[in-house]
């Protein structure tokens, strides 16, 4: 017979920096149930995201995750339904739930990434990883909305550079401005599949925010780059639009992939990769 894991105390994960927690000026619609089950799913997210309970071990029961949460076992499972969901976890008869392999998480979901210690290094990680896609990805977006975009998009995305001052402090600010721009230029490109990826570009930026911006200071977002971008696409030139994108994110990849392999180090080393 399989013994149970040791339940651990009723406590998220330290927190070793401030937790900047801002929000999208575009909702996509959300995952997550509402009052208590909401908070069940945020808690037992955050201990799996944190190593409370390491990757492939088996998780408590549902009485003594409704024990430990102070939730009934209807809640518990409802809450092990939604993290099976994002791949965190697989639960089945004679198995038990366990927590899955994080090469199989959902690692673009935005409750995932804001489960994660600011300070771990998996979430610093995807930090460099998604900024490598983001250079796949934007530059052709930018392309194309320079051929597609309409006046009022235009009329969006340069007010939106325009609002990155590096000089402010409000961060909430910055972030949202930054979020218009990105978001408008792949609803500008007419491409339904572009526009899906509007949720995983939101959510790369808040990484961004988190782990890189707020780290180095606002100095570091790049205005007169947005500003190119900008005005690339408002002069209907897609190859300008395309370089400018390019050129304003490889200076973030190169920033974040100089910690790669440190990083991949340190979540070997932690069992946490």
């Amino acid at each position: 017979m399989t013994q149970d894991a040791p339940v651990p105390a009723p406590v998220p994960a330290p927190v070793s920096a401030p937790v900047l927690r801002l929000i999208p000026p575009i909702e996509f619609g959300s995952s997550l149930p509402t009052g208590a089950g909401k908070e069940a799913v945020a808690t037992l997210g955050r201990m799996v995201a944190n190593d409370v309970y390491p990757q492939g071990e088996l998780m408590p029961t549902e009485p003594e995750l409704a024990k430990l949460l102070g939730v009934s076992r209807t809640t518990i499972r409802d809450a092990i339904k939604v993290l099976s969901g994002k791949g965190m976890i697989r639960t089945a008869r004679r198995y038990g739930t366990r927590v899955r392999p994080v090469e199989e998480w959902n690692l673009l979901d935005a409750d995932v990434a804001a489960w994660h210690d600011p300070a771990h290094p998996r979430l610093r990680l995807m930090f460099t990883e998604t900024t490598e896609l983001r250079c796949i990805l934007e530059p052709a977006a930018a392309e194309l909305a320079a051929v597609r975009a309409t006046e009022t998009q235009v009329r969006t995305i340069l007010d939106a550079a325009r609002c990155l001052d590096p000089g402010s402090t409000d961060m909430q600010a910055l972030f949202s401005a930054d979020c218009t721009f990105h978001a408008t230029i792949l609803d500008a490109t007419g491409n339904l599949m572009m526009r899906q990826m509007r949720p995983i570009i939101l959510t790369m930026l808040r990484i961004s925010y988190e782990v890189g911006v707020t780290e180095h200071s606002p100095a570091m977002i790049n205005r007169a780059g947005h500003i190119r971008v900008g005005e690339a696409i408002s002069a209907r030139d897609a190859p300008a639009a395309r370089k400018a994108m390019q050129q304003m994110l490889d200076h973030n990849r190169s920033s974040a992939s100089s910690e790669r392999s440190g990083l991949l180090s340190s979540l070997r080393q932690s069992g946490g990769s």
